[in-house]
């Protein structure tokens, strides 16, 4: 093939462009710092640098958010701490003013002094940041609490404020002013025990606070310990209180029938139990305890000796110490006498069955019974003192009735509360009945009833007055009736325990209040009164301050403990927010410091590298501009064209 010269220039030319465009790359490679300039510098890397330049810019907006979140971290923290000094300032005034060494005047003073803390919680309450209000929700631009002399309103909502702090996770940064101020701390009367006393017609099973009495076995044993007999008491078919007493085949009857006569089961005064109703027959037996002779007063046996004697050559001395019943000493003194020869004078119980006797079976023998020393009195304690004459027929001894109710296999006599051995009459243990809607108001305070007048609910801005008084109420449902028809949003129910009546405040938008009207005890009485919020309590503080009320002062020692709880629960809880925030800020800056050595490693330029590539490339262009001046000589032609 034929080299020409035009070829030759051509590839010279070519060469040469080359030569001086890797240089002009390399020399804006070492001007800039950076090894890409432009997409054709190496494609993959420049998607590299987009992608990390992407995430640094995300990071930042990220870190921005961050450090906005803090501020409404910081913000809040400072306002529930002073939200919480407060709380505590009204406790300590409380805790003070309900010792009963300070007078009304005092009392007045401290109201007062709640009255600034209760204006102060509202201008917290009512705080901004950067123009915005911070406990109105969503409502920033709405002020949150309206207060009234009745009570306070929120007017914000219920919103969540979010701010983006990673990539995938929002964190909510408001504190809802609803939630802190006026949430329900409490139930008013979710512990309130109005006594719901034991009537006639009250069902067994709702008994024990509607445990019931345990019927699955449903027999326990009475045994009368004087006469030693003992009755099966069988309640397994029985459905009410009154079934207890039915004559035909109630307790007392099948008493009866066993032969137990001087025991009664009745409703006990206490209005809540059972009464085992005994009456002295004065009949004893070999069973009967000493120390139930003489209505309780028991018997001296220390010594516990008595003599029998003829006054000359009879003398036996009769120990009878360490005797338990009245068989004990019937034992001893046959044992003895017949020891001494004296077998035909025997001791046993007398034909009334109330004391003891003594037969000589020998007449003649001129025997009486002494005591063995002039200040004993165990013969005499015995009602044997005196002569046998054939007969000695002894005083009657008198015993305290005395039984013993036991189980068999159930828990049927300790449900009813009479489980145990009684001396005398005794009055079983609180059968604690459930408190039911159908309930009569004349059985509340155990059966004595309750002088129920009005009480006063405050609602938010809105005052209700419920008067309990009229004789149409008469069970707990129609009280029930009278709160939940009242046209405030309220549920009033009876309580968990099944003991009282409970209000829940439907609307936590609005403070509740439940107080006396005037004079009357009505809402203190049905244990209602008080306050379920952080706002009411300190309202409620206030005018039992001013009405020199040193009870209801006390009562709202426990609001207020609550309500310090509350705010401290918040407060951990934006604590626990801001360790979050400060976590995620410390992984934003670490991935910023990653991507930002990423991106450095894919655009920056080695500038040593590049100094001596620039170098070779400088000597290269020169060398080629060297051989093209020798290889293409300009001809004459050239400088004509």
């Amino acid at each position: 093939m034929r080299i020409t010269n035009g070829m030759i220039a051509n590839r010279v030319v070519f060469n040469m462009q080359r030569s001086i465009s890797r240089f002009m790359s390399m020399e804006t490679k070492m001007s800039s710092g950076r090894k890409l300039n432009k997409p054709s510098d190496d494609p993959v890397g420049i998607q590299r640098d987009l992608n990390y330049r992407t995430e640094l810019s995300k990071n930042e907006q990220y870190t921005s958010s961050i450090h906005r979140a803090q501020t409404w971290m910081q913000t809040y923290d400072t306002a529930l701490c002073d939200l919480k000094d407060l709380v505590s300032g009204a406790k300590e005034l409380a805790v003070a003013m309900a010792n009963g060494n300070y007078d009304a005047t005092t009392r007045q003073g401290a109201a007062e002094e709640v009255s600034s803390i209760f204006d102060r919680l509202i201008q917290l309450g009512n705080g901004e940041l950067e123009g915005r209000y911070i406990f109105s929700g969503h409502c920033t631009n709405t002020k949150p609490l309206s207060a009234s002399a009745n009570g306070v309103i929120y007017n914000g909502n219920s919103g969540k404020i979010e701010f983006q702090i990673e990539s995938a996770s929002c964190m909510t940064v408001n504190l809802v002013g609803s939630e802190v101020f006026l949430k329900s701390l409490s139930t008013l009367g979710e512990h309130a025990d109005l006594n719901i006393g034991v009537a006639n017609d009250t069902l067994l099973s709702d008994l024990l606070n509607g445990n019931g009495i345990d019927q699955a076995v449903g027999t326990f044993t009475v045994t009368d310990e004087n006469l030693g007999i003992s009755a099966t008491i069988d309640i397994s078919g029985m459905t009410t209180v009154s079934d207890l007493f039915d004559p035909v085949t109630g307790v007392n009857a099948q008493l009866a029938t066993a032969g137990i006569t001087d025991l009664e089961f009745k409703l006990g005064n206490e209005g809540n139990n059972l009464l085992l109703d005994t009456t002295a027959s004065g009949l004893i037996s070999t069973a009967t305890a000493v120390d139930r002779l003489n209505n309780g007063n028991g018997l001296d046996l220390q010594p516990g000796k008595m003599l029998v004697t003829d006054g000359g050559a009879v003398n036996v001395e009769i120990d009878l110490s360490g005797s338990v019943t009245l068989g004990d000493i019937i034992t001893k003194f046959n044992t003895q006498m017949t020891a001494a020869g004296y077998p035909a004078v025997t001791m046993g119980i007398n034909a009334a069955g109330t004391g003891l006797e003594i037969v000589d079976g020998t007449p003649g023998l001129g025997l009486r019974i002494e005591e063995i020393m002039p200040d004993e009195t165990t013969a005499l304690g015995l009602g044997i003192l005196g002569d046998i004459d054939p007969v000695l027929t002894g005083a009657a001894l008198e015993p305290l009735p005395s039984f013993v109710v036991g189980e068999i296999s159930g828990s049927t006599a300790g449900d009813l509360g009479i489980l145990g051995t009684h001396n005398g009459d005794f009055s079983g243990n609180d059968l604690d009945p459930l408190l039911l809607a159908t309930s009569n108001i004349a059985d509340l305070k155990n059966r004595l009833g309750m002088s129920l007048g009005r009480l006063i609910i405050h609602h938010g801005d809105t005052t209700r007055a419920i008067d309990l008084s009229s004789s149409t109420l008469v069970t707990i449902q129609d009280i029930l009736d009278e709160f939940n028809n009242c046209g405030l949003d309220i549920t009033a129910s009876i309580n968990e325990d099944g003991r009282g009546i409970q209000i829940v405040n439907n609307d936590n938008a609005r403070s509740f209040i439940v107080e006396n009207d005037s004079e009357d005890s009505t809402a203190k009485q049905m244990q209602l009164w008080g306050s379920s919020d952080i706002i009411g309590s300190v309202m409620l503080l206030e005018k039992t301050l001013r009405n020199d009320d040193q009870e209801g002062t006390g009562l709202l020692l426990a609001n207020m403990d609550q309500a310090i709880e509350h705010l401290l629960t918040h407060r951990a809880g934006v604590g626990g927010r801001a360790i979050r925030l400060e976590s995620t800020l410390s992984r934003l800056d670490d991935q910023r410091i990653s991507f930002t050595s990423l991106l450095s490693e894919t655009e920056d330029a080695d500038i040593a590298k590049l100094v001596s590539d620039l170098a070779v490339y400088e000597n290269n262009y020169q060398a080629a501009l060297m051989a093209s001046a020798r290889i293409v000589q300009p001809s004459l032609l050239d400088f004509l064209r």
